[in-house]
């Protein structure tokens, strides 16, 4: 990042903000300037002053900045950090919880998100490989769909090595423990129900 001339941020996620409330950071303001910059004839400015109109697509805007700055004063830099880590760390556990149980397959981990999979313990191991994932993919395909119907829980999903993968990415600090912990137990009531009607 020290080399990057401009990242995007999206604070709707890890700074908990509202929907549309996305920004960019620029090292260098002036070439926000030179390609955003438009100075009609009707435009009559008497002082220099910073006009964010100059800096963006957007001539007309809300100030939508204020929920971000808002919850920065509310909860500061330490409160940050402490619910990201609580986020990294709900994750963690959460593969951890999968990897350890005989109906899931972990398959990937990375800061708050963690992706995974329903495989019956009973599935026929002579099965084709190829048929194993078809099975695979639809069976997670429909446990995700019931568990979007429940409203007790709301994953999205990922394809992971062509594997369809339930995808929990904790963005939210209420989020807590007794939730990640009784998430298994609700995917593998869901999958068996799922394996039933196949």
């Amino acid at each position: 990042m020290r080399d990057a001339e401009s990242i995007a941020v999206d604070p709707h996620k890890w700074l908990y903000a509202p929907l549309e409330a996305g920004c960019a950071l620029v090292r260098n303001s002036d070439q926000l300037k030179n390609a955003f910059s438009y100075n009609p004839s009707y435009y009559h400015f008497e002082e220099e002053a910073l006009n964010y109109y100059d800096l963006g697509m957007q001539n007309s805007r809300g100030f939508r900045a204020l929920k971000v700055w808002l919850a920065l004063r509310q909860v500061g830099a330490d409160g940050y950090r402490t619910m990201i880590s609580d986020d990294i760390r709900l994750a963690a556990h959460l593969y951890d919880l999968v990897d350890a149980h005989s109906e899931f397959e972990a398959l990937s981990h990375s800061l708050s998100i963690t992706t995974f999979r329903y495989v019956p313990p009973d599935l026929d191991p002579a099965i084709r490989p190829d048929e194993r994932e078809n099975y695979l993919n639809s069976l997670n395909t429909d446990v995700l769909t019931r568990l979007e119907r429940s409203g007790k829980a709301f994953l999205s999903n990922a394809l992971v090595e062509g594997k369809f993968a339930l995808r929990m990415c904790i963005v939210n600090f209420r989020t807590s423990l007794d939730d990640i912990e009784a998430l298994p137990g609700l995917i593998a009531t869901l999958g068996r129900e799922t394996v039933a009607k196949y």
